[in-house]
């Protein structure tokens, strides 16, 4: 393990209007951000809401140390630690860390806001389309150069065209 800072990186999908969630989900289905999501997060810590955890079933995500931040003290999460504030999930996240040296934030809203000042790299999915919800990613703060980017067209699984994004922090 690497004495270095560890990156905080947030993964997230979201519409041109900032959708990322509707009604406890996700009001899309497409296997290839599914896919992309998995390399990203693979063997890494990460940190996510009740809610988000709520919308995986209550079923951990394999391969990686699932970590749920959530207000309730007697929450419990079976495969998973839980923390009751933003430091206590960094905290578990820093015991956990694997050799890539990065922590993954992957929501929901509130959990994103909790740490944008620190997040180092945002691994954006843009989905092109517009769609109703009730949950949306906040605005970057601060400067953000894309350092890489990929087009993806629509194709019979995967109903809109996506963009995979890197962003990193200036700074």
């Amino acid at each position: 393990m690497s004495n270095k800072t560890p990156e905080l990186v947030a993964i997230v999908a979201m519409t041109e209007n900032r959708v990322i969630g509707r009604d406890g989900g996700m009001p899309w289905h497409l296997p290839a951000d599914f896919a992309h999501f998995k390399r990203l997060s693979l063997g890494r810590p990460n940190v996510m809401g009740r809610r988000v955890w709520d919308s995986l079933g209550g079923k951990a995500l394999p391969g990686r140390t699932n970590i749920v931040l959530t207000r309730q003290q007697s929450f419990g999460a079976p495969g998973a630690l839980v923390a009751h504030s933003p430091a206590e999930a960094l905290a578990l996240a820093h015991a956990h860390l694997g050799p890539e040296n990065e922590i993954a934030i992957i929501g929901g809203e509130e959990v994103y806001r909790l740490y944008l000042d620190d997040l180092t790299r945002v691994e954006l999915t843009l989905i092109h389309t517009r769609l109703e919800g009730d949950t949306f990613f906040p605005e970057l703060p601060g400067e953000w150069d894309t350092v890489a980017e990929r087009e993806r067209p629509a194709d019979e699984r995967n109903r809109y065209d996506l963009t995979f994004r890197t962003l990193v922090r200036r700074g």
